[in-house]
């Protein structure tokens, strides 16, 4: 494969399952009580950072990680499957908007980026991984990854292609400041509520793919 073409179809798929404009309303629901436009902004900046990192580490290295613990990808997507679902049933009750804004309040006189800082270790999981680094991501990580260290031609593209959709998604991220203002506190309760339906479907299906793979590589092996 082309450089051009690769670059295209590893972008096209890492910005389809990375999603940065669908999970806008996740950052916004985990900064919705931080104190500050800076603070949020400093904390989607971080957040890019994280992902980009984390990505960079999937792509080079994910398949050895994974194999290294034993771990199948279908174990993964059943592991985020669970983790989304739990996340899902607290969103739906209200508890975990109460649980999200004691984490991200802000407290003190520390800076900026003091606050951020902060916030960062609370929201990883599930923000970073399984939101945006997903079973999905990993999978489209490795395989495009795996091309890139084959051919070095591919490596500055895949590299491109990485660093753009964490870009992306930072400035998707910074404009949720917008957003959050456009939906006023209460508004943005019921879209938690909304979206802890959507996140409830998202893991049932990760679940069942998660299954099936299971099935197909455990049960019966020799299917392909």
């Amino acid at each position: 494969m082309d450089p051009t073409s690769f670059f295209a179809a590893f972008f096209a798929a890492l910005f389809a399952i990375a999603n940065p404009i669908g999970n806008v309303p996740f950052f916004i629901m985990y900064t919705a009580d931080v104190s500050s436009t800076r603070t949020r902004h400093a904390v989607a900046l971080l957040l890019g950072g994280v992902l980009a990192g984390t990505m960079l580490l999937c792509m080079f290295f994910g398949a050895d990680i994974l194999t290294f613990f034993g771990i199948s990808i279908p174990a993964f997507q059943i592991a985020g499957a669970i983790i989304l679902l739990t996340i899902a049933f607290s969103m739906l009750s209200g508890t975990h908007t109460d649980r999200t804004h004691a984490l991200t309040a802000a407290t003190g006189e520390e800076s900026v980026w003091k606050r951020a800082e902060a916030v960062i270790p609370k929201v990883i999981v599930p923000l970073v991984i399984p939101i945006y680094v997903g079973a999905g991501t990993i999978s489209a990580l490795v395989l495009y990854g795996h091309q890139a260290l084959a051919d070095g031609a591919l490596l500055i593209p895949a590299l491109g292609v990485v660093l753009i959709v964490c870009l992306l998604i930072t400035l998707c991220n910074f404009a949720s400041d917008y957003i959050l203002k456009f939906f006023g506190k209460q508004g943005l309760e019921i879209v938690v509520r909304i979206f802890g339906i959507v996140i409830a479907g998202i893991a049932i299906q990760m679940l069942f793919e998660g299954l099936g793979g299971m099935t197909v590589g455990f049960v019966s092996p020799s299917i392909h």
